[in-house]
């Protein structure tokens, strides 16, 4: 049995050992495979790896080299840091002592927080010394200079107190006439009646028609009308006229006119017969009343020509700038160089005692100061010199360079030459806006439907609210079309047929007052309506005017003292 037993045990040990030499023939055939693998893969790699130049390969030892001595430094330092690192017992101190050294110093910590707003501080202080030490020398400058002065200066006779008369407020009279002084640069400068000025610059500009005249070809009212003195049904005053006959002789002047046709518009949109611009100015008549107008000026071309004050008299510049609406202004400055002087304006016989006695002899004549700072006692000088002729006198404090005369009283007439407007050159620039106007119009009524619907917003589709608008827009395109588009068109060649007969002088209304200057309006584009104007809700309270807030009372008025 047991030879048996050890039989069974060694034919077990044997078919063990056959199979670990299986196994790890298996394992042996697979690690051959895999090697071969990893050669080829290696082989591969190699043969696809960049060829690598001698100077490559001394860069990447160099390199290595530098990597290798930093290596060795670095871990040098951490040695010697570790080394040098305190003890358990050292930290402990140290902490101890911090500790001890914040709370002994935390009254330092809090005083020196706001360091920076002091810092601030000085350097605002140290920057005001500075600016204080430049004025101190500046006023050391002056006090030398008029030490100097003064020690040239004799010294002034103490004349005994004079008796000065108390203030006595009161508005001037509205039929006296103001004329105006200023008291600037220890000077008396005297400039007169505003209308003066004004009318003369009117009349300047009229003489220079062909520069000032505005000539681009836009929409919009190229003339304005000159009014006389008969009042208008609607109690305004109407244009001044002159008669015009239609001749042969005429005819043959316009023909380029007759040549021009002109499509009309009544009021309600329908068409009126085609005619020709002369038949459409005299219609069936020879013989016709046209309305005299004035051509507009190119705002522009009026303060460019006027420029910075080139123009005025000895004394004082003119200055021209926009006014309000169509309107221009003009304003007044003084000559430094010019002027009188405290002794000049005493003197007897001098030119303000000239100007003194002609007050006098005109009744109803004030005197009106504008007294600047620096000429206060020139004023009291001026004003003593009127007062001894009884001329009546008020004064306002004045500190300006240029100032703008109001007129007051206002003047409502005056003459105006009829022979000052250029007929040839308002015939030539008749020519030119005149056709280009009834072009406007002739385009503005054959496009009159495809204009209002295309200015209609983009965002607007609802179709009713659509709808509202083109016929708000048709009624007011239409309006403007028949009461001033076509009246636009019309009076550049009214206005040339008037001055075919005007000369002389007429009567006629000043509508503008100074610092305005009458007479002379500026171009001022008007175009069709684009969209329906809103509408206007009112909300006036009950027992209040509509339009509101203070309006003044009585005018302007100068006060007197």
């Amino acid at each position: 049995m047991a030879r048996r037993r050890r039989a069974e045990e060694e034919r077990s040990m044997d078919a063990l050992m056959d199979a670990l030499t299986n196994v790890v023939g298996i394992l042996l055939l697979i690690l051959i495979v895999s090697s071969l693998g990893i050669s080829a893969a290696v082989k591969k790699v190699v043969e696809n790896l960049p060829e690598v130049s001698q100077e490559e390969l001394d860069a990447m030892r160099i390199s290595r080299d530098k990597t290798l001595k930093n290596l060795q430094e670095l871990q040098q330092t951490h040695s010697t840091t570790i080394e040098n690192l305190p003890t358990e017992e050292e930290a402990k101190s140290l902490i101890t002592e911090l500790e001890d050294f914040e709370k002994d110093n935390s009254e330092l910590a809090e005083k020196t927080s706001d360091i920076e707003e002091w810092m601030q501080k000085v350097e605002e202080e140290e920057a005001k010394k500075e600016e204080s030490a430049t004025k101190v020398a500046d006023a050391d400058t002056k006090n030398r200079e008029l030490a100097a002065i003064l020690a040239q200066t004799p010294e002034v006779e103490v004349k005994e107190a004079t008796i000065v008369a108390m203030p006595n407020p009161r508005m001037a009279d509205d039929r006296a006439k103001a004329l105006y002084l200023i008291c600037k640069n220890q000077k008396l400068y005297f400039i007169g009646d505003p209308y003066e000025h004004a009318l003369k610059i009117r009349d300047v500009i009229d003489q220079n028609f062909d520069d000032l005249a505005y000539t681009e070809t836009k929409t919009g009212s190229y003339t304005y009308a000159l009014k006389g003195t008969k009042r208008a049904a609607n109690d305004s005053f109407a244009a001044i006229t002159e008669s015009v006959n239609l001749t042969r002789s005429m005819e043959k002047q316009l023909e380029s006119w007759t040549a021009t046709n002109t499509k009309w518009l009544n009021r309600q949109g329908e068409p009126l017969t085609d005619k020709n611009v002369v038949e459409r100015l005299f219609g069936n008549e020879d013989r016709k009343e046209f309305p005299i107008h004035k051509f507009r000026y190119d705002l522009k071309k009026i303060i460019s020509f006027f420029g910075d004050g080139k123009f005025g008299p000895k004394d004082f510049r003119y200055f021209v700038s926009k006014g309000g609406g169509d309107r221009i202004r003009f304003s007044v400055g003084p000559r430094e160089e010019e002027g009188w002087t405290t002794e000049q304006l005493l003197k007897e016989g001098s030119e303000f005692d000239t100007i003194c006695k002609s007050a006098v002899l005109n009744r109803g004549t004030l005197f009106y100061y504008y007294v600047a700072p620096d000429s206060f006692d020139t004023y009291l000088q001026a004003r003593s010199k009127s007062e001894s002729y009884r001329i009546p006198a008020g004064w306002s404090v004045w500190d300006g360079d240029r100032l703008g005369l109001q007129a007051v009283p206002i003047q409502t007439t005056t003459s105006y030459n009829l022979d000052s407007i250029p007929a040839d050159e308002y015939r030539k620039l008749t020519d030119k806006v005149g056709k280009f106007l009834i072009a406007e119009v002739e385009a503005e009524i054959t496009n009159f439907d495809e204009r209002v619907a295309a200015a209609v917003p983009k965002e607007m589709t609802d179709p009713a609210e659509k709808a509202e608008f083109i016929k708000k827009l048709s009624a007011e395109r239409l309006t403007f079309l028949t009461t001033k588009l076509q009246t636009y068109a019309l009076a550049p060649f009214q206005t040339s047929l008037a001055l075919t007969k005007a000369n002389g002088t007429a009567e006629v209304q000043i509508e503008i007052h100074p610092p305005e200057i009458p007479h002379i309006r500026v171009f001022a584009g008007a175009n069709p309506p684009e969209a329906p104007k809103p509408e206007i809700i009112e909300d006036t309270k009950i027992g209040e005017k509509p339009g509101g807030g203070d309006q003044p009372i009585g005018g302007n008025k100068l006060i007197l003292d």
